[in-house]
């Protein structure tokens, strides 16, 4: 029977693939998604037989629910069986018509994705707890397992569908942490450094309505964005981090401000906090930001924030 895993692509997704693979055996296939496009990876599913679908690490949002529920009801209708496991907050009616469609569907907010599926497959395998110990200390951001930076700097060293299909493989052979691990780590961090030394010097503070918030516009396709909203709240003193890209915005909190609200508002998701959105900047704009001016896009996507900010 055919296996399909459709995952989010940081090291929650990446590791509560591995721990599926480690589990169940052979996956005939891993599609690597982000929640506002989850919609097209779902819609895509191919069935032309019976065939089992795994959605770790991912959740519906305002903008896209629709669009999911109608790819969900095609691909069972072919033949599918789907198990979800998430960890996200969802809305009340989103589960109870997926479980009404006939999803096999967990969601446990006090835990990681990878958790969840350990819980549902793992079998107390304790490579699968290990990784999923490791895993939530980050995504959880509790820092209580030191493995979870070194794993987290190892998915994220590459973008590419070959570098994380090959990271779920190393976990789920049990390689959670070796030579390779560790060169790759040390040249993450490297890069790290100079991406957090930037961020420091061009990022833009200011007061919002009782609230301190640090904005900055990433460019670079790096697994980067929390440490350098940390590090952001941190030097600054900020209630919330908003990390700005050219097709969305990430926000971080320090737990004074319900980031996920803000994120809803604006067609997204996510925790209280930890959330973001996908954005469509005006023409102008992303014609400004391909000749390297930055400055007018930061100020829209500010503005967008501050609205539900207040």
């Amino acid at each position: 029977m055919k296996r399909l895993v459709i995952t989010h692509t940081d090291l929650d997704g990446v590791a509560s693939a591995a721990i599926i693979s480690r589990q169940l055996g052979k996956v005939d296939k891993y599609i690597f998604t982000q929640p506002h496009i989850l919609h097209k990876a779902i819609s895509a599913i191919k069935c032309s037989d019976e065939c089992e679908v795994y959605i770790c690490d991912l959740s519906p949002n305002n903008s896209n629910y629709l669009e999911i529920k109608e790819g969900i009801r095609k691909a069972l209708s072919s033949g599918a069986r789907i198990w979800w496991f998430d960890h996200h907050i969802w809305e009340r009616k989103w589960i109870e018509s997926l479980l009404d469609m006939g999803v096999r569907l967990a969601i446990d907010v006090t835990t990681c994705s990878a958790g969840v599926v350990l819980k549902h497959v793992g079998n107390n395998d304790p490579v699968s707890k290990r990784l999923a110990e490791a895993t939530c200390s980050l995504d959880m951001w509790v820092f209580n397992d030191w493995l979870g930076n070194f794993l987290a700097r190892y998915v994220g060293f590459s973008k590419s569908e070959n570098w994380r299909r090959k990271v779920v493989d190393r976990l789920a052979s049990g390689h959670l942490l070796d030579e390779e691990v560790m060169r790759v780590v040390e040249d993450s961090v490297d890069r790290e450094l100079k991406i957090i030394s930037e961020a420091l010097k061009k990022a833009v503070v200011r007061d919002v309505c009782g609230h301190r918030v640090a904005y900055y516009y990433k460019s670079v396709k790096d697994h980067v964005t929390s440490y350098v909203a940390a590090t952001l709240m941190s030097r600054y003193g900020a209630d919330v981090a908003v990390i700005c890209r050219k097709g969305s915005v990430s926000l971080r909190s320090n737990g004074r401000v319900d980031v996920r609200e803000v994120a809803k508002k604006l067609g997204g998701g996510g925790h209280p906090n930890a959330a973001g959105f996908s954005v469509k900047p005006p023409t102008l704009l992303k014609v400004l930001l391909f000749f390297g001016i930055k400055g007018p896009f930061l100020k829209w996507c500010m503005s967008k924030v501050e609205k539900f900010l207040c």
